[in-house]
């Protein structure tokens, strides 16, 4: 592979730097034009992919990362990062998924995902795992097979994992406060971009309505933290058994960063076509969820403190 190819690719390797540096690349309205574009894929929810033929093309591109990044650290927009680092992580792993072992162990090892082959079994060390692995049950330590102090797993996962430490060096964004001009620009077109609507306003819940773990999944949703599968499905269908309407859910999980209005409506219907019952507090406890002592058994269970309060003045008439 070329090291123009590699470097559109893995915009974020240290080829791609190098390959910046040797080609003596100036930040210009175009490159800044091409990060804006950038971006603005990555708040649609879409997953970029090139289109470049020739070698300055590919630099350009390469460049584009970089820029896109200058924007986002001007803009310091949470919502904005999270958004652009899971499209760039969906590319990777587009890219990474059709590559050759070596490819993928050059990439890997950008993030110190080293693997080494025993008994003809993948393993990595316990704290590299740890460090990239997604938020679900799947990958929990308890999950998984753990011999001299590393995982194993399969090859797939370790895409899985590379995928992961993309995100998250995309989502570490310097902050940039002596911006050129051309990047204040960009900021302000992706200002115009940014929903009008602040979801979190439809909704209706007060302080204390909710279970802990309820609650807290409705601060990340409000950081516009991502969620894994098993916290987004256990929160709508909390929501969905609370009376919460459709189209209300869908306003809240906009929040998200790889936020898809379609399929996010389509099981949101399915949830509430089959009446999909909420996991228990021992499921919560498993899906690593629950973070405190409520005792409640389901947190459907949970009662408002007006609820409480008006049970314990029933009770006390009733004594």
């Amino acid at each position: 592979m070329e090291l123009a190819d590699f470097c559109v690719k893995y915009p974020f390797s240290k080829k791609a730097k190098e390959l910046l540096d040797s080609e003596n690349i100036q930040l210009s309205d175009e490159i800044v034009a091409r990060g804006l574009e950038r971006v603005k894929k990555a708040l649609a929810g879409e997953t970029s992919r090139s289109s470049a033929f020739h070698k300055s093309d590919k630099v350009d591109e390469v460049a584009s990362y970089a820029a896109a990044r200058m924007v986002l650290g001007y803009m310091r927009n949470r919502y904005l990062t999270n958004r652009f680092a899971v499209a760039e992580a969906k590319r990777a792993n587009h890219y990474l998924s059709g590559e050759e072992a070596t490819v993928v162990d050059e990439v890997a090892a950008e993030f110190g995902i080293v693997s080494s082959s025993t008994g003809g079994k993948l393993f990595v060390p316990i704290p590299t795992f740890v460090k990239f692995a997604p938020k679900s049950i799947d990958y929990k330590l308890i999950n998984r097979n753990v011999h001299a102090g590393k995982v194993e797993l399969i090859y797939r996962e370790k895409i899985r994992l590379t995928e992961e430490a993309v995100k998250k060096r995309a989502e570490h964004i310097p902050i940039v406060k002596n911006a050129p001009e051309s990047v204040k620009k960009a900021a302000e077109v992706l200002k115009a971009e940014l929903p009008k609507l602040e979801p979190m306003k439809t909704i209706t819940f007060k302080e204390g309505d909710n279970p802990p773990c309820i609650e807290r999944l409705l601060e990340q949703v409000k950081k516009h933290e991502n969620l894994n599968h098993q916290a987004r499905w256990s929160l709508a269908v909390y929501l969905v058994g609370k009376g919460m309407g459709i189209e209300k859910v869908v306003s809240l999980y906009s929040n998200l960063p790889d936020f898809n209005e379609k399929m996010t409506r389509y099981q949101l219907e399915h949830i509430k076509k089959r009446g999909y019952t909420m996991p228990g507090c021992s499921t919560m406890l498993t899906y690593g969820l629950c973070c405190a002592e409520c005792r409640i058994g389901n947190p459907l269970n949970w009662k408002s403190k007006e609820e409480r309060m008006k049970w314990h003045k029933e009770r006390e008439n009733n004594a």
